[in-house]
């Protein structure tokens, strides 16, 4: 036998070894077995979704209202189960429910005082978004991101009457930028990484995340997870879980799918993104996914076969569609630390081709940096793109990826506030303090200098 013959057998070898080993890893791993408390799943204006594990088979059954002494209404499931999911209909906008888990005979107690949430407003409000990314490490750090940042929430309300009330929840959308769960994205891991050590915010805060590649095991991601495929909780119906679109008083948050997704300019994805953006009309736009087009952090945006390419991909074709469409912000994670420009625009080749036409504003110096932007939305007006990918670990990289303005090798999370045409974010360390700060105007009196780009 011929040296090339004995290679190539030995190749398709490893390759059978590695896609066993990986079907065996995903599904034991994903067999969704046990006890997990009720968690709250897709709130919308006028629905929630309801879940929660048994180790019995059992019929489900959900009593709600909006007094915790009288829930009214009750919800049954149509069969027995033991991964119970219960969706609430018919509910009213901007409002406060109280909710009870159980089975035909009797209700479980143990979770009560946390199981309500809030639906989505039908008018505009303040709203506080949290960020978390790559928090799929369970352990210290996590626990120091997870509690810094919701202590830092309650001591800096982001108006002055939920200091003093209680005029609704204290996060009004929670984002995840992929990694929820390490390694491999197995029940298990989401169990220990998710489950537990979020369990108390899970019960009335829903998680909209985004598809990373530690989490790509679908066994257990989209069983775990109700996400909007009808456009149930804003924007076009997306027919997938993969990406979606959610409408939250005068913000439009755009969820893509940037690991598994056919991420071609006549792509699926791509063709709903356009459509999407066009037919929004909220004067706020936010965009995450988990592969970040600009790092050199624990991964870099440079390099064609770091990640398969996924990085320059989601630069390359979709930020192009993104600044048409004049996207405010864009999340991303992966890399494993803190990263962000300033407002720049149509830089879509590598970090050599990066220079000073490529930055709409450096904003105004101060106690945090200051941007402005006209009103209404308009192509290519400036992007402000963040990576918070380092939720659960740090990782060591140059971070010198000149589109970036700012890196940090340090845990945490994003804290955003858009109050009526002002946008706040800021990066909140394991330690609670704001690293980072910055802020966009919006104004229709606003003129910018930026000529636009001659991509």
């Amino acid at each position: 036998m011929s040296l090339i013959k004995k290679l190539v057998k030995l190749l398709i070898f490893i390759a059978l070894v590695y896609a066993v080993g990986r079907f065996v890893v995903v599904f034991q791993g994903s067999l969704l077995t046990g006890y997990r408390a009720p968690y709250v799943q897709m709130v919308t204006q006028d629905s929630a979704v309801i879940r929660w594990m048994t180790e019995d088979s059992e019929l489900g059954v959900v009593r709600y209202g909006e007094n915790r002494e009288h829930m009214p209404s009750i919800m049954l499931e149509g069969s027995s189960n033991k991964n119970h999911i219960v969706r609430l209909t018919n509910l009213e906008p901007g409002t406060r429910y109280y909710y009870q888990t159980g089975k035909v005979s009797g209700y479980d107690n143990r979770h009560i005082e946390k199981q309500w949430f809030y639906t989505h407003p039908d008018t505009v409000k303040p709203t506080r978004i949290w960020v978390i990314g790559d928090s799929g490490d369970p352990g210290p750090v996590a626990d120091q991101v997870r509690d810094s940042a919701l202590n830092w929430m309650r001591e800096n309300p982001i108006t002055a009457d939920k200091a003093s009330t209680d005029a609704g929840p204290l996060i009004d959308i929670w984002i995840a930028l992929g990694d929820l769960a390490y390694t491999s994205g197995t029940n298990a891991q989401f169990q220990a990484a998710l489950f537990e050590p979020y369990s108390d915010l899970l019960a009335n805060t829903a998680i909209w995340p985004v598809y990373g590649n530690h989490d790509d095991r679908r066994w257990t991601y989209f069983r775990v997870f109700d996400l909007p495929q009808s456009g149930e909780a804003g924007g076009v119906a997306s027919k997938t879980e993969n990406y979606y679109a959610i409408d939250y008083s005068n913000v439009h948050f755009v969820m893509l799918d940037s690991q598994e997704s056919d991420r071609s300019k006549t792509g699926k994805m791509a063709k709903w993104l356009q459509r999407d953006l066009a037919e929004n009309d909220k004067p706020w736009v936010i965009v995450a996914f988990h592969h970040p087009p600009y790092t050199k952090g624990s991964h870099d945006s440079d390099e064609e076969y770091d990640s398969r390419g996924r990085m320059q991909d989601m630069r390359e074709i979709f930020l192009p569609m993104l600044e048409q469409a004049g996207v405010d912000l864009v999340l991303s994670g992966h890399s494993h630390m803190y990263e962000r420009s300033h407002l720049i625009d149509c830089a879509y080749g590598s970090s050599a081709e990066f220079s000073e036409q490529n930055i709409v504003s450096q904003g105004i110096e101060g106690e945090q940096k200051q941007y402005q932007k006209p009103l209404p939305l308009g192509a290519h007006q400036g992007t402000i793109y963040a990576i918070s990918g380092s939720s659960s670990k740090v990782d060591n990289g140059p971070m010198d990826h000149p589109a970036h303005h700012v890196g940090l090798r340090e845990a945490g999370s994003m804290v955003i506030d858009v109050v009526d045409n002002r946008l706040t974010a800021r990066f909140i360390n394991n330690e609670g303090q704001a690293k980072d700060e910055f802020s966009i105007t919006k104004d229709a009196e606003f003129s910018s200098e930026y000529q636009g780009c001659n991509k």
